[in-house]
């Protein structure tokens, strides 16, 4: 046996990459309703421009993305979803507050879509576009007074309501909505995209009331998973979790501005030195996401004995990096959380 001649059992191309593509699958939408729909149309995954139609067509949802609020993250997400082929200019509507406000979001061309659907009034919105998802995008402080203004029936027929507002939990938008015609057994999605979501680099997490069926939970990574990853996680970590991810983004963009500083006092020239340093970051991140290793193991690959990235890490302690960083994302998980 153990001289057994393997290549004469070689498997065909073809059938390795059903295998591969199988697994893909499985692991994007792992035991949902949904499975049948991505099987059927798995060469527009591959390609990256699996569109709405094709993901909502096993559910009960109409393929809509509806956002009641206009801000920098609902722009952010659009944007990601046009860029990954997710969706066309009739998938998708918003509403604002304002007419200035419209008129910008209607100046705004995006790059395949054209001009987005854009509603000054929310009712208008929910009657045209109320059956798919409805994103409640809009400043916490406003929120229960933008819910005011919706009529009794505004959610009746809304089969997934998602938040995107920070700091309101799932319990307290349970109560605000049922007023409003939704019924809370459906289940509701509390949602923290990031802002790489633009590029379809993002960190998103969600948590989910206890009534939300699980094929509506999956359809919702599915969705997300189309601009970074979404991860699952529960409320309890909520408010420190967006404190790394959606804070996080600003500490890095520091870091890496840092880095190109220090560069420049070298007499390294600014755009070379920016790139290097941004580059340098998306590198590390990456070792950190694809070889499995703890950063401590990887920063000691780096520091051989006695050299250049050792002296600066010592600076670095010295000067309270890590403490730095624990503390800022510390004080971000108080104000998320509504204690300062």
């Amino acid at each position: 046996m153990a001289n057994e001649d393997f290549t004469s059992h070689k498997v065909p191309a073809e059938k390795i990459q059903v295998a591969i593509e199988e697994l893909l699958i499985s692991t994007m939408c792992k035991h949902s309703r949904l499975s049948g729909a991505l099987k059927e149309d798995f060469g527009t995954i591959k390609n990256g421009s699996m569109n709405l139609r094709q993901l909502f067509k096993n559910t009960d949802l109409e393929p809509k993305l509806t956002f009641i609020g206009g801000g920098k993250m609902v722009a952010a997400l659009i944007r990601g979803f046009e860029s990954a082929g997710l969706i066309t200019k009739d998938d998708i509507a918003l509403s604002v507050k304002t007419a200035s406000s419209a008129q910008r979001w209607k100046e705004l061309k995006l790059q395949q879509l054209g001009y987005v659907n854009v509603y000054t009034s929310n009712n208008d919105l929910m009657r045209v576009h109320g059956q798919g998802i409805v994103f409640l995008s809009v400043k916490p402080e406003i929120y229960t007074a933008v819910l005011e203004e919706l009529n009794n029936k505004a959610f009746t027929n809304t089969p997934l309501i998602v938040s995107i507002m920070g700091g309101v939990d799932v319990k307290t938008l349970e109560r605000e909505v049922a007023v409003k015609g939704y019924i809370s057994k459906r289940g509701l999605v509390r949602l923290m995209p990031n802002l790489p979501v633009t590029i379809c680099s993002g960190a998103s997490i969600m948590c989910c009331s206890a009534y939300l069926q699980q094929n509506k939970i999956d359809l919702m990574k599915c969705v997300m998973q189309h601009v970074g990853i979404c991860l699952v996680i529960s409320e309890k970590s909520f408010d420190a979790a967006t404190a790394v991810a959606g804070c996080g983004p600003a500490f890095v963009f520091m870091a890496i501005e840092a880095l190109s500083d220090g560069g420049v006092l070298g007499g390294v020239d600014r755009t070379t030195s920016m790139k290097l340093a941004a580059q340098t970051v998306m590198g590390a991140a990456r070792m950190i996401l694809e070889v499995s290793q703890h950063p401590a193991t990887l920063k000691d690959d780096v520091c051989s004995a006695g050299g250049s990235t050792i002296y600066g890490v010592k600076e670095l302690e010295k000067n309270g990096l890590r403490s730095a960083l624990i503390e800022a994302v510390h004080a971000s998980t108080k104000r998320c959380s509504g204690q300062v």
